[in-house]
């Protein structure tokens, strides 16, 4: 039987291989074209009816197993089937997080970082953990080793910066827009702040081991965590800012415009929460949104705040509020 002949019946065979069946074609087959049949089919544009990675690599240790039934299986062939194991198990890899195994559907993951990966970045970062979080859970303790990053899916987190001498003040806010761990991004360890949940909900987290191992061997994903890490810093640089030359109302109502971005319109919050976060005393948050609320902005009931005119409020701050929403959107366009 000529070559062409034996090709012919090997394609018709492989898109239905099983290591039985390249057995009882062994007592026909030579070795030569077994060899042949090897670097015939490292060329994909041969493998009709088996273009899935999984099918390709069962039919390679078909080959191999054919070689071996009459005894004399080339290192070519056992180095086609080795190469298509280890497709196979890098397309594993690529569907080994939690976040992938469910049909890798970017309608399935809300944390907008992880939506900007590519999926080979994605697989990069391993297993992922989904997790719930409750109101004021620790995500990072100033000073302590950072064990865990957090990629938000919903609700929020403030990092406070808690002085010994002094109240607490909120920095910076963390959302499904980005994540938690902004040190270990930057190559450190540990953070001189706090990081606790201020909007309960979930998120999805990894080791901050792993993370690193995960930076030093993409810098495509580095380069998308450090973009977040820049607007992260604008955030922080802008609460500067308005703490400095803002009002009290201007500055409520900045904080609770970057409240909504993460949360929705309406969302539950305390006078005295809010004093906190703002380093104000009580009755001076009571003015601001009673202010607010006249001007038809806001309506505030006990415990919940919802936001009725977005743009109005947006303008009210006069400036507080926009340079790192602006910055997040030139960095990541939608």
């Amino acid at each position: 039987m000529s070559y062409e002949a034996e090709r012919e019946i090997v394609l018709k065979v492989l898109a239905k291989t099983t290591l039985c069946s390249a057995h009882l074609l062994a007592s026909t087959w030579n070795t030569r074209s077994v060899s042949s049949f090897a670097r015939m089919y490292s060329n994909t544009s041969f493998c009709v009816g088996t273009a899935d990675t999984t099918a390709r690599s069962r039919d390679a240790r078909a080959v191999m197993g054919l070689g071996l039934a009459i005894g004399r299986a080339t290192p070519y062939i056992t180095h086609v089937a080795c190469m298509e194991d280890r497709a196979r198990v890098l397309e594993r890899r690529s569907c080994s997080s939690p976040l992938q195994r469910d049909s890798m559907s970017r309608r399935q993951v809300t944390n907008q970082l992880l939506r900007r990966l590519r999926v080979r970045d994605r697989a990069r970062l391993g297993p992922l953990e989904r997790v719930e979080l409750s109101l004021h859970q620790p995500l990072e303790s100033a000073d302590a080793l950072i064990e865990y990053v957090y990629f938000f899916e919903q609700g929020f987190a403030s990092v406070v910066a808690d002085a010994s001498d002094a109240d607490p003040i909120e920095i910076g806010l963390i959302g499904r827009e980005g994540m938690t761990g902004s040190a270990i991004l930057l190559g450190d360890t540990r953070s001189p702040f706090d990081t606790f949940v201020q909007g309960a909900g979930s998120a999805s987290r990894m080791e901050a081991a792993q993370l690193r191992r995960a930076l030093a061997a993409s810098p495509s994903l580095r380069a998308v965590f450090l973009g977040y890490v820049r607007t992260f810093l604008t955030q922080v640089a802008s609460t500067a800012a308005a703490n400095g030359r803002s009002s009290i109302s201007e500055r409520l109502g900045r904080w609770l415009l970057m409240v909504q971005d993460r949360l929705g319109s309406s969302f539950p919050i305390t006078h005295e929460f809010l004093g906190i976060m703002l380093a104000v005393q009580r009755p001076g948050v009571t003015l601001a949104l009673q202010s607010l609320e006249a001007s038809g902005l806001i309506r505030a009931t006990r415990g919940n705040v919802e936001i009725t005119d977005r743009p109005s409020l947006i303008a009210s701050t006069n400036g507080a509020y926009g340079v790192p929403e602006r910055e997040y959107l030139r960095l990541f366009p939608t």
